[in-house]
């Protein structure tokens, strides 16, 4: 006879059941027998029903004749391990593993900086930006007068010997070495942005990563590319571009990548008629002008924020300018024999701040010296101790002074316009001008909540840089219906029955952004690789 074990689950019995092939109880053992401890006069003989949704059949031979306790144990361990339905166990390994490879396919790369920005080295790195200077960031007044005669330079010999075994910042020790007056070899990288969300400043380091992404499990092809590095992504590896961006089986995407902003970068092919000129300043050398030829040039498509940008009124802004004033402080004292220092003589590294505001800021770490011979001098208080450079460098990183730089262009911008310094952000955004809007600790933030699904962004309008559909805009909208496909009127009003009653369905808002987001990102691929084409040099 082959008999089933079956558990029975009901809301007051939880028995074991024997039950033989014709379907007929054979015995059962319940809560009262197990009290009374008459266990053979409580076998019944009743019809059970296999198709029972209630009823659970663990199909396996058993000696009906021989039951103990351990084997029931075992079978009850056996029992959960199979009827274990959601198996949580598995799901959080796939998790775990899932998590492993978004954490290795968009984890920070190594970026190695210049020791001009390593050091926040000045006129480069400045604490305060003027108005002149948040107005044509990155952009300076560079005016030859007509008639003015240019001689052009030799390009200087670099040795490649010279920095070989060396690392970055020994290779980049001086502004003079980051001149392209030395024939060093370079890529150059022209924003299709008119304004990019943020800027590397001086001496900071990016790096070419070439994405790949495998055809099937099976692929282990590395195709690399004469200019980047390689990174290879699984079949199920997350994008480099979080949610806004593909990269598609078998396909190459080249990407400027840094601690700051992240892009697409496509190839162009240079004209024979275009030439780089270089203007180079300081050095000891007066002013240089250098022609050279461009060996490698691409397009960079839309810059993707990695790191918020802190808006003004943020802790981030004031933990960095009493860190920046540190730096300052500290450093004169190393230069000073007696370690002391007057507050005139820090001053000028503070445009935006009087010596009483300075006074009252050094007395967080400093004390002043009123009697002795250090009268009239502060000095660092006698509990701590003065940092060593290594210690001051790892105060500021470059990309913090680089995203309140970005915060104060911004700032300049709005009060230009005529809003003040600008509004923080906040969840509705009612009342706020499209301009407002576009605030970089704004956009900068909304992007980041989207690629954690914490937020969608309306991806077209008035907030695309582009202005023609090629860029996403990343002014945010209302996770509740407020995304509206390109072409769908926006004042129109809902018809509830098509969705149960509700204002929007979530599963077709979520496929229209997605839909939209695929349409964005294929359309400035597709117009930036097109440059290439016609950027081509006409054959003679």
């Amino acid at each position: 006879m082959f008999t089933q074990k079956v558990r029975v689950t009901a809301p007051s019995v939880d028995d074991i059941y024997w039950v033989d092939d014709d379907d007929e109880y054979v015995s059962g053992v319940g809560d009262d027998a197990i009290l009374e401890g008459n266990l053979e006069e409580q076998a019944n003989r009743v019809v059970l029903d296999l198709n029972d949704v209630r009823l659970l059949v663990d199909s396996r031979r058993a000696d009906r004749h021989k039951k103990s306790t351990t084997s029931m144990a075992i079978g009850e361990q056996l029992f959960q391990k199979r009827y274990n339905i959601s198996n949580d166990q598995a799901y959080d390994l796939l998790k775990e593993n899932y998590r492993s490879r978004v954490r290795s396919t968009i984890g920070n790369l190594t970026i190695d900086h210049s020791m001009v920005a390593n050091r926040l080295q000045s006129p480069y790195y400045k604490v305060k930006l003027s108005k002149s200077q948040a107005r044509s960031f990155h952009r300076p007044n560079f005016v030859i007068r007509p008639n003015t005669v240019i001689h052009f330079s030799r390009l200087r010999h670099r040795k490649k010997k010279k920095d070989k075994g060396k690392d970055v910042a020994q290779i980049f020790a001086t502004s003079k070495d980051l001149s392209l007056g030395d024939g060093s070899q370079y890529v150059m990288l022209e924003y299709s942005d008119e304004y990019p969300a943020v800027m590397s400043n001086f001496g900071m380091g990016s790096k070419i990563i070439n994405y790949y992404r495998k055809k099937s499990t099976e692929d282990e092809s590395r195709p690399k590319l004469n200019i980047g590095e390689t990174y290879v992504l699984g079949s199920q590896d997350r994008s480099p571009f979080w949610n806004f961006g593909f990269v598609e089986p078998g396909e190459i995407v080249p990407t400027y990548y840094n601690r700051l902003v992240r892009a697409p970068i496509f190839k162009q092919q240079v004209n024979n008629t275009d030439f780089l000129m270089i203007r180079s300043t300081g050095g000891g050398e007066g002013q240089k002008y250098y022609l050279r030829s461009i060996p490698n040039l691409y397009t960079v498509g839309q810059t993707f924020p990695v790191t918020e940008v802190p808006s003004p009124r943020s802790r981030r802004v004031t933990t960095a300018s009493k860190n920046r004033l540190k730096m300052v402080v500290f450093r004169v004292l190393h230069k000073s024999e007696n370690e002391r220092i007057l507050v005139k003589g820090i001053s000028s590294h503070f445009p935006d701040q009087n010596d009483m505001q300075n006074r009252q800021r050094l007395k967080e770490f400093m004390e002043y010296q009123r009697t002795g011979e250090d009268q009239g001098y502060w000095k660092i208080k006698a509990t701590d101790t003065l940092p060593n450079e290594d210690g001051i460098r790892s105060m500021v990183s470059p990309e913090e002074v680089t995203l309140l730089e970005t915060m104060q262009v911004g700032q300049q911008f709005l009060a230009d316009a005529g809003y003040g310094g600008g509004k923080e952000d906040d969840e509705q955004h009612e009342g706020m001008s499209t301009e407002e809007k576009l605030a970089p600790w704004i956009t900068s933030k909304n992007f980041i909540n989207a690629t954690q699904g914490k937020a969608m962004l309306e991806l077209h309008g008035e907030g695309d840089p582009s202005g023609c559909g090629l860029a996403f805009s990343f002014i945010r909208t209302s996770m509740k219906g407020g995304f509206k496909a390109m072409g769908e009127p926006t004042d129109e009003k809902v018809d509830k029955s098509k969705y149960g009653g509700h204002s929007y369905n979530v599963a077709l808002q979520q496929k229209a952004y997605e839909e939209e987001i695929a349409r964005i990102w294929n359309a400035q691929k597709k117009d930036l690789t097109a440059l290439a084409v016609t950027a081509a040099p006409a054959h003679s």
